[in-house]
C-alpha cells in the first residue's frame, strides 16, 4: 500500500517535471520536437480539463448545498405545519372531550335524579305495603275476634 502511494506520487511528479523542462527549453528559444509540442498541448488540455472539472465540482457542490438548504427549509416548514396541525387537532379533541364530558355529566345527573325519584316511590310503596299489612293484620284480628265472639255467643245459646 505504501509502495503504491510512493509510486503514484512519483508518477504525478514525473509529467510536471517533464513539462517544466520543456517550458524552460521553449523560453530559452530552443526548438521543440513534435513530441514536446504534443506534451505541452496535452498539459494545456489537462490544465483546462482540471479547471473545468473544478468549476463543475464547485458548481455541483454549490447546487447540492442550495438543494440541501432548500430541503432543510422545506422540512422545517413541514415540521412546523405538522406541529401546528397536531396542536390544533389536540385542542379540537380536548374541546370535544370537554363537551362530551359535560353531556355525560348532565345525563348522569338526570339519571341520578330519576333514580332518586324511583327510590322515593319505592319507599312510598314500601310504606303503603307496611300500612296495608298492618291493616290486614288488624282486620284479620278483628274478624277472628268477631268470629270467636259469635262462636261464644252461639255456644252460650245452646
Amino acid at each position: 500500500m505504501m509502495v503504491e502511494t510512493v509510486a503514484v506520487g512519483m508518477m504525478e511528479q514525473f509529467p510536471s517535471e517533464y513539462v517544466k523542462r520543456i517550458t524552460e527549453k521553449a523560453l530559452a528559444g530552443k526548438k521543440l520536437s513534435d513530441w514536446e509540442i504534443g506534451i505541452l498541448m496535452m498539459d494545456q488540455l489537462r490544465s483546462s480539463l482540471e479547471a473545468r472539472i473544478n468549476e463543475t465540482k464547485e458548481s455541483l457542490e454549490a447546487e447540492i448545498s442550495r438543494t440541501k438548504e432548500s430541503l432543510e427549509a422545506k422540512m422545517d416548514e413541514n415540521r412546523i405545519e405538522l406541529e401546528t396541525k397536531i396542536e390544533s387537532n389536540r385542542k379540537d379533541l380536548e374541546g370535544k372531550m370537554e363537551i362530551a364530558k359535560k353531556d355525560f355529566e348532565g345525563k348522569l345527573g338526570s339519571i341520578e335524579t330519576k333514580i332518586s325519584s324511583i327510590e322515593k316511590r319505592i319507599e312510598k310503596i314500601e310504606s303503603d305495603i307496611d300500612y296495608l299489612k298492618k291493616s290486614l293484620d288488624s282486620l284479620r284480628d278483628n274478624v277472628i275476634n268477631v268470629l270467636v265472639a259469635e262462636l261464644k255467643r252461639r255456644m252460650e245459646k245452646e
